[in-house]
């Protein structure tokens, strides 16, 4: 299982959670892209699938991940901190 936590500001997580999630997934699992991301706010899970660029080549893995997170707001900050687990 691997965690990292980021700190994001809280306006941007509202506005565009799909990005945000995205972005830090892209450089949690080192790949080129992140498709078909799903999020479930509810059980606060998401599911993904990722492609690898190689010599100018794109390969998609047909493997779908499975993960949770974990949202943690400061008092005082507009800053939050979004813990990603795989």
């Amino acid at each position: 299982m691997v965690s990292r936590t980021f700190k994001i500001k809280k306006k941007e997580l509202e506005k565009k959670p799909i990005t945000i999630f995205q972005h830090k997934l892209r450089v949690l699992m080192k790949c080129y892209t992140i498709r078909d991301l799903s999020i479930d706010e509810v059980k606060q899970k998401y599911k993904f699938k990722k492609s690898h660029k190689i010599n100018g080549l794109k390969f998609d893995d047909s493997k779908e991940y499975f993960g949770s997170y974990e949202v943690k707001e400061v008092e005082g900050e507009k800053d939050v901190y979004l813990t990603l687990s795989i």
